[in-house]
């Protein structure tokens, strides 16, 4: 586990000692060529209020991106499922790109997953329809099927929350080793949120062709 954390947050030190050492650039010359600190001119005070200020702004920054990293071992069915239905349980659409809906044969989940297609809030794409994916499909969700002979089935895995509305957010999962990592990106965070929302968009446009009369 150790080792994919740090797979996952290689970029985080280089970042923070990089930030160390601007910071230490600008303060260098202040304590080389300037008095006490009891004696230093407003803006020498100004300018180091500025860099400490920057310095924690920039650390609570990079503790967010680590707090949206959530890493489970690979055996760990148990947590992934309880991050699946934390993840979906708010009100609002889902949309869920999955491959087999391995994750929601439980009864808490697969209940929760009723309640969302009977108030058409459930959109789920995956290769080929499940028992359970028909079951949610005559209860009202949305249900696009993409398997095609000629088609290698998608690594991807993700589910958008609040689909459709301004707060909307993604969850990655993907493997690293034999650890299974969820990133959590929003609308504004980063491009993997488009991407996401791209691929759905159409899965379900060619899902619409198919259904037309």
């Amino acid at each position: 586990m150790l080792r994919t954390w740090w797979t996952v947050h290689r970029e985080t030190a280089p970042k923070l000692i990089m930030l160390g050492g601007s910071i230490a650039a600008m303060i260098g010359p202040l304590v080389v060529f300037l008095p006490s600190p009891s004696e230093l001119p407003w803006w020498a005070k100004g300018l180091l209020a500025v860099a400490a200020t920057l310095f924690i702004l920039l650390l609570f920054m990079e503790w967010r991106a680590l707090q949206r990293a959530h890493i489970y071992a690979g055996s760990d069915a148990k947590g992934i499922r309880r991050y699946m239905r934390n993840w979906i349980q708010h009100g609002g659409r889902v949309a869920i790109w999955t491959r087999n809906m391995s994750w929601a044969e439980n009864p808490e989940t697969s209940a929760l997953l009723r309640e969302k297609a009977k108030r058409k809030e459930l959109i789920i794409c995956l290769p080929q329809p499940t028992d359970l994916a028909t079951d949610l499909a005559n209860l009202g969700a949305e249900i696009c099927a993409y398997g095609d002979e000629n088609l290698e089935t998608p690594a991807s895995r993700f589910t958008i929350a609040l689909f459709g509305r301004d707060g909307a957010r993604v969850a990655i999962g993907h493997a690293v080793g034999e650890s299974h990592v969820i990133n959590e990106f929003d609308a504004h965070s980063n491009p993997a949120f488009y991407v996401a929302a791209d691929l759905l968009a159409l899965v379900r446009a060619q899902q619409r062709k198919r259904s037309a009369p």
